[in-house]
């Protein structure tokens, strides 16, 4: 399937010729033979040539655009592949996909009032024929995956994109035993801190928001510290404020010997209240509210709920969700067991879809591609149950 010069087109390779234009007939198609080709119109405005071993089809036009797309189409059937499209960039990038359903295109012929909010993020002077998009879908007998991944050979924007693979290094999976069991929903870095601190003050905005936190507390200092997984955990949806948890992998915990430190005259005007517990434990409260923060065995415990800080590692050691996360950059997961009554309650028809599912997952193993996946709950045989479905 393709897009080019205003047209939507599609190339098929044909097992027998003869039977495919015995089917077009059947179906009230005029088939005729010119320049070597069969060819046949579609309700009036889509163009179809085909030879022995493939069919192509473009449109939609009419009047003298079906004659001069005529000429398109046995150009493009009798051409040899050092000549064809085969040759081009984006061919070559959907060459490189494993998913049997994959798409490449150039970001210069998408739609632009689809890409607006996303054109936003790119550098001003990129050239958007600089950069290649692609995407592909899998279907398996226990899961769903969707892929998207973006390359381009300009320079300038290859170097911030391996400037943040140095910020997220590779999941090692280290904060899984401390991670409640079956959360609602999971998502994991791993993190360079001093990196991380240099990307952001690189924008002007995120460096004001810096200088503001760090007169509150010593933001600098905590997070320069972080080196390793990070983690960010919702155990149960509430419809009150849920409890979150927040993990990251330290190299020192210096930072809590200043907890005290931070109760200075700007930081309680702003109703904020540090109080140290221990030398491993402190908490602070925002206008009332608390917020529990410890370190144990080199792991900062960031959550609205005491009892996640100080929890020890749980029994339910999740080696599963360890492996799949491990070598991504970014990892997350979504239970779907945990979503399902809480969708059931706005979107109830939604339910029998929801049941097959065990969770969602989001993989990033380099800033340039993601990776979606529905796992299937255990037992059920997805492609089975779409068999059946298609049969109703």
């Amino acid at each position: 399937i393709f897009a080019s010069q205003g047209y939507f087109g599609g190339i098929v390779a044909l097992e027998d010729d003869d039977d495919f234009e015995a089917f077009l007939k059947k179906q009230g198609c005029e088939v005729e033979e010119q320049r070597g080709l069969k060819w046949a119109v579609i309700e009036n405005n889509v163009l179809l040539g085909f030879n022995d071993d493939r069919a192509m089809i473009m449109g939609p036009a009419v009047g003298s655009e079906l004659d001069a797309l005529r000429n398109t189409v046995a150009t493009c059937l009798k051409q040899k592949d050092s000549e064809s499209g085969k040759q081009s960039r984006i061919y070559k990038l959907l060459d490189q996909r494993k998913e049997p359903v994959a798409i490449s295109s150039n970001l210069s012929t998408l739609p632009k009032e689809l890409l607006s909010e996303y054109l936003s993020y790119l550098p001003d002077d990129l050239p958007l024929d600089d950069l290649d998009v692609m995407a592909g879908f899998t279907a398996q007998k226990e899961r769903l995956g969707l892929s998207f991944a973006f390359a381009t050979e300009n320079e300038s924007l290859n170097k911030q994109m391996d400037k943040v693979n140095k910020v997220f290094d590779k999941i090692e999976g280290s904060l899984v035993r401390t991670t409640p069991p079956s959360p609602l929903f999971h998502i994991v870095m791993n993190v360079d801190g001093e990196k991380l601190l240099e990307r952001l003050r690189e924008d002007k905005t995120l460096r004001t928001a810096l200088l503001a936190l760090n007169m509150i507390f010593d933001l600098d200092m905590v997070v320069k510290s972080i080196d390793g997984d990070v983690a960010l955990t919702c155990p149960e949806y509430s419809d009150e404020l849920p409890s979150l948890l927040f993990q990251a992998e330290v190299e020192n915990d210096k930072f809590m010997k200043k907890v005290n430190d931070w109760n200075d005259a700007p930081t309680k005007a702003m109703g904020i209240n540090f109080y140290s517990q221990d030398k491993h434990n402190a908490m602070c409260t925002v206008a009332g509210m608390p917020v529990y923060f410890g370190t144990r065995d080199n792991r900062l415990s960031i959550s609205n709920t005491e009892s996640l800080v100080k929890a020890d590692a749980y029994a339910d050691v999740k080696a599963k969700m360890a492996e799949e996360m491990k070598g991504n950059r970014l990892y997350a997961v979504l239970n779907m067991d945990k979503l399902r009554p809480i969708v059931g309650q706005y979107a109830p028809e939604s339910k029998q879809f929801l049941d097959l599912f065990d969770r969602l997952t989001l993989s990033v193993t380099d800033v340039r591609e993601m990776r979606f996946e529905l796992v299937t709950r255990e037992g059920v045989n997805l492609l089975q149950v779409l068999k059946e479905k298609a049969k109703e």
